[in-house]
């Protein structure tokens, strides 16, 4: 990392939970934040271990897990830039809930609860935004649940690839659109083994929905994955 990051000039910075904030604030929060780079698989913070504070990422993709009693991962969500994760600290928790790894290069800045807790005080707005990403994050895990209940393997396959694809692709999920993902994660997110993801996304391939290209999967007919995932 080159240049440590500056709220302003940060592409994310008007989806940010601090595009509100004064221009004394902002001052303050770039003095005391600090910000680091993550290599593509380096956890930045371990499920149980001690919350001191939240992180907002500025580049690269996290991902949010937790580990099942037999060692597999479930993915809870991906983070983009500008979202804020990692904020047990701020809504009461004396530990992080979950584990966050960057799945690609990622500059990741980080707020100590005392500062943070000082920002929400004086910004009512932030407390609001939090509520509403946890109301939304409970949202997802309900529709997930209920299509983990009805919904077949390539269904949700179908499914989750637009989810992804709308997630990662801030102006929309079109055709030719990319992902970067390995077969495992897709797994944990579907609710599969990877060999089952890798036999489906192969159909999928044949049916001329996706293109492979070793890790990467480019999404070749949107319209014909809503038909499958049972999207309208």
């Amino acid at each position: 990392m080159r240049k440590r990051p500056v709220c302003l000039e940060c592409k994310a910075f008007k989806k940010s939970f601090f595009s509100n904030l004064e221009n004394g604030d902002l001052e303050k929060l770039n003095f005391e934040k600090s910000a680091s780079l993550y290599k593509t698989g380096q956890i930045v913070f371990q499920e149980d271990s001690r919350a001191v504070g939240a992180y907002c990422l500025h580049s690269g993709k996290i991902k949010l897990y937790k580990v099942d009693n037999e060692g597999r991962e479930q993915i809870i969500r991906f983070v983009t830039p500008g979202e804020l994760f990692g904020y047990s600290s701020i809504i009461g928790s004396r530990h992080y809930l979950i584990t966050a790894e960057a799945i690609e290069d990622s500059v990741i800045c980080f707020i100590d609860s005392n500062f943070f807790s000082t920002l929400t005080a004086k910004y009512p707005d932030i407390n609001k935004e939090l509520i509403k990403a946890l109301g939304s994050m409970l949202n997802d895990a309900e529709d997930r649940i209920i299509s983990l209940a009805r919904k077949q393997v390539r269904e949700r396959l179908a499914e989750a690839l637009l989810t992804l694809c709308e997630k990662f692709h801030t102006e929309g999920c079109k055709d030719n659109n990319i992902l970067k993902l390995p077969r495992e994660d897709l797994a944990n997110i579907v609710g599969s083994a990877t060999e089952n993801i890798i036999r489906i996304l192969s159909e999928f391939r044949e049916e001329g929905l996706i293109s492979i290209e070793g890790r990467t999967i480019i999404l070749k007919d949107i319209e014909g994955l809503k038909k499958i995932a049972s999207i309208d």
